[in-house]
């Protein structure tokens, strides 16, 4: 990291102003040697630092001016990055912006790779390894809770639980420690039973953690919601009405829907997306058995499943195979075409709603629909608001956590058991290790690669 890097840190294209973002050494004489104003500024004569300077960029070679722009300086270390930092601020053309990108870069820098300036602020401390994550989460949040629960992990809510919970268990290391350093000192350390109560604490602490995983997820990356019914149940009509739009093909001909079709769609502050299938039947067509199996896969990778019955005809084999299909899956049960005569009765399928109760609807005349939208919301967020709640939303996250919980389990049956603190101490420093992983205490630079190479250019 002792090159400076620089990236237009704007969207591509055409709008109101780009910004190109200079990290490393020689930010400032880079700067300095383009930037033109009635002060000049080198690494000798600094600007005023998170000042802004209004001025004009010239190519050095012609002494041409291409942009005037406004100028700003960080100085290490209170930047971005950690490192000395200067933004220029011109106007936002496709052409303004490459020229001035280029004259930067003939100035010494090189051009960042993906997320390398978030890379740089983590390597010199600015940030975790959860907040590095949680600027790619805030810049592709979907919806409001994705971007309260990104801010919230940026402010470091999720980084102060988990060194919480590091510091608990360092002083259960120090009581285990000072037992074996001293154990023929006659000195009276904590009992075996307090230091087992001290782990079995951390522990359902990060079990939670380790549960809200799911709904974590659901709030980063958006609830995958499958519609599923025999043929002709009203699903793409339903999704075509969850869109407010026709999207899915509709005709009173069972099995149009051979695919699965995804869309997005937002309830509330809620990001879903909605996968229409195709209609589950028994002895289905050769084409329409692919589409069958799409639709379990669809089921089985999904959140919630919307399971469409059709009152207007009888119950039948399909309706059978359906039942046992979603038997064990998180589901809403719909009773479609309501705007039809009945021909059967919701205590007709009563063994397979169990403790449910169907919600009635047309998707011919909206009927019932906004009742759908409210159950799906409350299906999505299970009664949790992110002010209350630190969640994780990572397989990453949830992987360490759960292997600090095994660790944290099994020095709890060796101390249990009467094995010595040496073992104990083993795994509870195991469990220490997955926790500092979290925050990026230890990690490999493959990891670190998949993480901010996610990131755009200019982040």
């Amino acid at each position: 990291m002792d090159d400076t890097i620089a990236a237009i840190a704007t969207p591509p294209g055409e709008g109101g102003i780009c910004v190109i973002r200079i990290s490393g050494e020689k930010a400032l004489s880079i700067a300095g040697s383009l930037f033109h104003s009635a002060s000049a500024i080198s690494e000798e004569s600094p600007p005023p630092t998170q000042k802004v300077l209004f001025g004009e960029i010239r190519d050095p070679d012609t002494g041409r001016g291409v942009d005037e722009v406004l100028l700003t300086w960080f100085k290490k270390p209170n930047s971005y990055t950690g490192e000395n930092v200067i933004e220029i601020s011109g106007h936002g053309g496709v052409l303004v912006s490459s020229t001035l990108m280029q004259l930067v870069l003939k100035q010494g820098a090189r051009l960042a790779e993906p997320g390398e300036f978030t890379r740089r602020a983590f390597t010199h401390g600015r940030i975790d390894l959860t907040q590095a994550e949680a600027v790619a989460d805030l810049i592709d949040a979907a919806s409001d809770r994705a971007m309260k629960s990104a801010v919230s992990q940026l402010k470091g809510e999720l980084s102060r639980r988990i060194n919480k919970l590091f510091e608990q268990l360092l002083a259960v290391q120090a009581q285990l420690e000072a037992a074996i350093d001293f154990s023929e000192e006659g000195l009276t350390f904590q009992s075996r039973e307090a230091t087992g109560q001290q782990m079995l604490e951390v522990k359902n602490e990060m079990l939670a953690l380790v549960q809200s995983f799911h709904q974590g997820k659901i709030i980063r990356e958006g609830m995958r919601v499958t519609l599923v019914g025999k043929p002709n149940a009203g699903k793409s009509s339903l999704l075509n009405a969850l869109m407010q739009q026709d999207r899915a093909i509709v005709t009173d001909i069972p099995g149009t829907t051979r695919d699965t079709l995804e869309e997005r769609v937002r309830i509330k502050d809620i990001h879903m997306v909605i996968i229409d299938s195709a209609g589950l039947r028994n002895n289905p067509e050769v084409i329409e058995e692919e589409g069958i199996q799409r639709t379990r896969n669809a089921l089985q990778q999904c959140d919630l499943a919307l399971v469409v019955f059709d009152t207007s005809r009888p119950l039948d084999a399909n309706d059978e195979l359906l039942m046992n299909e979603v038997n064990e899956k998180p589901r809403i049960v719909l009773l479609n075409k309501s705007d039809l005569a009945a021909q059967w009765q919701p205590h007709e399928i009563s063994k397979f709603l169990k403790d449910e109760s169907p919600i009635t609807l047309s998707t011919k005349t909206g009927d019932g629909l906004e009742n759908l939208k409210n159950s799906i919301y409350e299906q999505s967020v299970k009664g949790a608001t992110v002010e209350e709640h630190v969640f994780i939303n990572r397989e990453r996250h949830r992987d360490h956590l759960q292997q600090a919980v095994n660790a944290l389990t099994t020095a709890g049956e060796s101390l249990a058991s009467g094995h010595s603190e040496e073992l104990v101490a083993v795994d509870v420093t195991l469990a220490m290790e997955h926790l500092g992983s979290v925050l990026g205490k230890t990690f490999g630079e493959d990891l670190l690669d998949k993480i901010f190479g996610q990131f755009c250019i200019g982040k």
